[in-house]
């Protein structure tokens, strides 16, 4: 899973319980990592069940029955700390901002651990020669003040992008694929016809 926050208005309060969450974390005395792996296992299996999660997520039920449902589910597979976490979302109305509390708390373990989330689309898959080049590529290009950079990557198949590769770092884009070349080459075409006409 990447870390990308979906909404600007839900950037404060999932920063907000990110932060709790990572103090919790410290208190229990539990690796970041691992807290990590819980919530993700608590997104996908939300995610991944659409009834759950509009139970969860409507209002009008009461916060008393969607602890129970929580509690059934997920006690005894996730910590009494991050269980209690969840508890806590639910009695604030928060738990429709789930995704982006994981993204925030990712991006959080990115920063202490100077890594960065990528999002690498190709139009047919790179084999580990290719990967191994284009990861060190990246970790050489961007620096921070505690030296160069670690890349996670994720890699996904898109074949609409024609050729190339395009890669995605938090909020910024690098398109290198035929796709955008045709397109730059179109509007390009667009520019000069228009020209002409003038």
């Amino acid at each position: 899973m990447t870390a990308v926050v979906s909404s600007p208005k839900n950037l404060k309060p999932a920063k907000r319980y990110s932060k709790a969450l990572m103090e919790m974390a410290l208190d229990a005395n539990a690796k970041h990592t691992e807290v990590q792996k819980e919530l993700g296992f608590i997104l996908n299996t939300v995610n991944e069940n659409r009834d759950l999660k509009e139970f969860i997520q409507n209002p009008v039920i009461s916060k008393k029955d969607k602890k129970e449902v929580l509690d059934k589910i997920f006690n005894g597979k996730v910590s009494a700390s991050l269980l209690n976490f969840l508890f806590l979302l639910c009695e604030n109305n928060r738990l429709n901002i789930l995704d982006d509390i994981f993204s925030s708390f990712v991006l959080e373990i990115n920063k202490m651990e100077n890594t960065v989330d990528a999002i690498i689309t190709s139009a047919v898959p790179l084999d580990d020669a290719q990967k191994e080049r284009l990861i060190s590529k990246l970790q050489n290009k961007i620096k921070t003040d505690k030296g160069n950079i670690k890349v996670n990557p994720e890699f996904q198949i898109d074949e609409a992008i024609l050729g190339g590769i395009v890669v995605k770092i938090n909020d910024t884009v690098i398109d290198l694929s035929i796709r955008k070349k045709f397109e730059n080459l179109r509007s390009l075409k667009n520019i000069r016809t228009g020209a002409a006409e003038r």
